[in-house]
């Protein structure tokens, strides 16, 4: 078996604030989230190999891709590091058997969501496939699902597990934080939650047999708000079609065989 994780820093057990998830500058307090992530991946590998997956390959999925405390990262796992990639999922063919979403955040505008945001906590307001608004949670499992691959756990906050279960009704969840507003949770110590999550991907993974791939219709309406005008006159001149001051939209059909799918 082979599991592909992607992981975010904003639903990591202790990040509250933006401080911590590094947008304004790489201080102290992103040092210690830094650390807090590294141990939440290590876990989920050592999760990983105690159940008998052959081979785990974790993605640093957040901002410049490198946040990994790389010296520290477990010995039996595969990391993708860095920036300018030419993928959304580099790494990810269609031999995966599983995804899982560590540390994830709710989408742009959900009430008492950690950090919620989607794509960029500065630029982005709604993003809908379909009709269907979702955060990176709905992005990354049609992603997932367009190769066939299940996303079998989500862990962050309990505003982004209530989202992936709406999306994903199969999914497997661990809530590591309740949030009171955007920047302040009711956290549980991290300690407690490297236990939770790593008896969680051993429940998805006993279960990953009944989940199924979210999968879309081609071709897709994939409709993007932003919270500014000029924003959406930038995207207007990479091609979408204008939908009104704030809103953008573009036909996807389905990607040739071989080709990778792009929905943002």
């Amino acid at each position: 078996m082979k599991i592909y994780v992607c992981t975010d820093l904003e639903g990591i057990s202790g990040v509250v604030n933006f401080d911590q998830a590094g947008r304004d500058g790489k201080g102290g307090e992103y040092e210690r989230a830094r650390r807090l992530l590294t141990n939440e991946v290590n876990n989920v590998v050592d999760a990983c190999k105690e159940a008998g997956v052959e081979k785990v390959l974790v993605n640093d999925g957040h901002s410049s891709g490198y946040n990994f405390i790389v010296e520290e990262l477990h010995p039996e796992g595969e990391y993708i590091i860095g920036g300018n990639r030419k993928r959304a999922y580099e790494g990810m063919n269609d031999d995966f058997d599983g995804v899982i979403f560590l540390g994830y955040h709710a989408m742009a505008g959900t009430e008492n969501g950690v950090l919620d945001h989607t794509q960029s906590s500065r630029a982005w307001y709604n993003y809908q496939v379909n009709g269907v608004s979702m955060g990176e949670v709905g992005q990354h499992a049609i992603l997932a699902g367009y190769r066939k691959i299940p996303v079998i756990l989500v862990t962050g906050d309990t505003a982004v597990c209530k989202e992936a279960k709406e999306l994903l009704p199969d999914v497997e969840t661990v809530a590591v934080k309740e949030g009171y507003s955007r920047t302040c949770a009711r956290i549980i110590p991290p300690s407690k939650t490297q236990a939770m999550i790593g008896e969680g991907v051993k429940k998805a993974l006993g279960s990953i047999k009944t989940m199924r791939p979210y999968e879309i219709e081609f071709p897709a309406r994939v409709r993007i708000e932003f919270q500014t005008t000029d924003t959406a006159d930038n995207y207007e001149r990479n091609g979408w079609i204008r939908i009104n001051g704030t809103m953008v939209e573009k036909i996807v059909d389905r990607p040739q065989r071989g080709q990778d799918l792009k929905i943002y």
